[in-house]
């Protein structure tokens, strides 16, 4: 199920849709041109007709109703689109952003040291092709492999499709990175793989904007962060799909990063380390995760400029792409924070 929020045109109110035949068909206009039945399921869609992470925690009683006044719309012939404009389809209570991909990381430390420290180049270039190895410093350490690591950013600071992102003045290496962005709909505790895969309600697309000139002194230097390198901005897609369409085929889905229509990197879901489910686990381990909270894959492997070499400037476009699950687009403004 595809879903989205929209701000109603000419009101203050807001509605989730649902993609239904290529059509955005609207909770508000279903709820208002289908008569009540009275039942708990019509009430209770009707509480969350604009409300992403309560819509989706009840997903399985809402859904066959949802169906069930789609189908009685239609034979009505009652309308069930509305104008409106795309806004984020839900403020997260919570983020927290893993690093399960292995080679992102090994690539980024690549590009690291090739920006910020040129004179250890020659050393890493003659080390890698004499051994068709990783150079030691680049690889995760132990860890890394034991566990998914994550860190929390500002669930303040986030945006959606279509959106200026402004980065700050110190900002002069200006990344991205293509994430797949995981939506939390249970509360949970200490649970198992399994039970952090059925935690996720839906994906959508994720970037995580890095100011990547202070991410280095941030983290290699105090052994804290990052904060200042990434708080300032991050952005989800204005869609979001139901995990049960996305999980049983989440290796075989490829994703894209296009600068200024041309594109920059092309890369695949199947490189985890560490699964999805492991990873909303581990985030529960001895601490108390909530629906509503928003949990990020890390940079899917090549989709980042550290990594590909393409970076940003101001008035810039970046869209990102994940099959099945959508796409995100911004521009990069061209004032600063």
């Amino acid at each position: 199920m595809r879903l989205k929020k929209v701000k109603i045109q000419g009101s203050e109110k807001c509605t989730l849709c649902v993609l239904k035949e290529d059509i955005w068909l609207s909770f508000e206009a279903l709820l208002k041109g289908v008569p009540n039945d009275g039942t708990k399921e019509r009430f209770r869609l009707e509480k969350v007709s604009d409300d992403l992470i309560e819509f989706l925690k009840d997903i399985k009683i809402l859904k066959p109703k949802l169906e069930e006044l789609i189908e009685a719309a239609k034979a009505s012939k009652v309308k069930l689109t509305l104008k409106g404009e795309e806004v984020i389809p839900f403020r997260p209570l919570l983020y927290r952003d893993f690093m399960l991909g292995e080679r992102h990381l090994i690539n980024s430390s690549r590009g690291f040291t090739k920006r910020m420290l040129p004179k250890v180049m020659p050393l890493v270039k003659i080390y890698e092709s004499i051994t068709r190895k990783p150079f030691p410093a680049f690889l995760p350490k132990k860890p890394w492999y034991d566990n998914p690591v994550y860190y929390k950013g500002n669930h303040l600071s986030f945006f959606t499709d279509g959106d200026t992102i402004k980065y700050p003045k110190y900002a002069e290496i200006k990344d991205y990175e293509l994430e797949l962005g995981m939506i939390i709909t249970k509360d949970i505790l200490n649970v198992t793989e399994k039970e952090g895969f059925d935690a996720i309600g839906a994906f959508c697309v994720f970037n995580d904007f890095s100011a990547r000139n202070v991410q280095l002194d941030e983290m290699k230097k105090t052994g804290f962060g990052p904060c200042k390198s990434k708080d300032f901005a991050s952005a989800i897609s204005s869609e979001v799909v139901t995990s049960d369409e996305i999980l049983p085929i989440l290796d075989t889905l490829k994703a894209r990063v296009f600068v200024n229509g041309k594109k920059a990197s092309e890369g695949k879901l199947n490189e985890f380390y560490h699964s999805l489910g492991r990873a909303v686990s581990y985030a529960s381990k001895g601490e108390k995760v909530y629906a509503g909270e928003f949990m990020a894959t890390g940079t899917i492997p090549n989709c980042c400029g550290m990594e590909n070499d393409v970076l940003l400037e101001g008035g810039d476009t970046i869209r990102l792409e994940i099959d099945k699950v959508g796409e995100l687009t911004n521009i990069i403004g061209k004032t600063s924070l």
